[in-house]
């Protein structure tokens, strides 16, 4: 007997897309580059139950998927999806428009060397935010 199914993209898979699609114009964005310009690092992000390895080189990102359970990464920002698409709207709710909002609400988790995370905050901020216009704001 054959059945024909298609296989549905989970939530976390099209979050994860738009994040994909957001950095990539992102890091084509030399105004937008230049902001992390004296920064190279790693951030693992969460999207709901996907973990991803953000890796910065110079202000350009670059997004994988987390290798191993034991990957390194200097600091993490863990959020549902719920989170990250309500962060991505335009405008986002209140509530719901800043990682530092998230994390109050308990949507997301900012983990780690927190240093790194705050020295570039504004870049960080920035680039996770791209995704809210499919571009990053000069």
């Amino acid at each position: 007997m054959s059945e024909s199914w298609q296989e549905s993209a989970s939530p976390d898979d099209e979050a994860v897309s738009r994040l994909r699609a957001a950095l990539e114009t992102f890091a084509a964005n030399d105004a937008a580059t230049a902001r992390g310009r004296w920064w190279s690092g790693r951030c693992m992000v969460g999207v709901g139950n996907r973990r991803l390895l953000v890796e910065v080189v110079r202000g350009v990102p670059t997004l994988s998927e987390l290798a191993a359970p034991l990957s390194s990464w200097d600091f993490a920002i863990v959020g549902s999806v719920r989170a990250w698409n309500a962060l991505w709207q335009d405008p986002p709710p209140p509530g719901w428009h800043d990682l530092f909002a998230l994390a109050k609400r308990g949507e997301m988790r900012i983990e780690g060397a927190l240093q790194p995370f705050m020295a570039h905050l504004q870049y960080v901020k920035d680039m996770l935010s791209a995704p809210r216009h499919g571009r990053r704001r000069s």
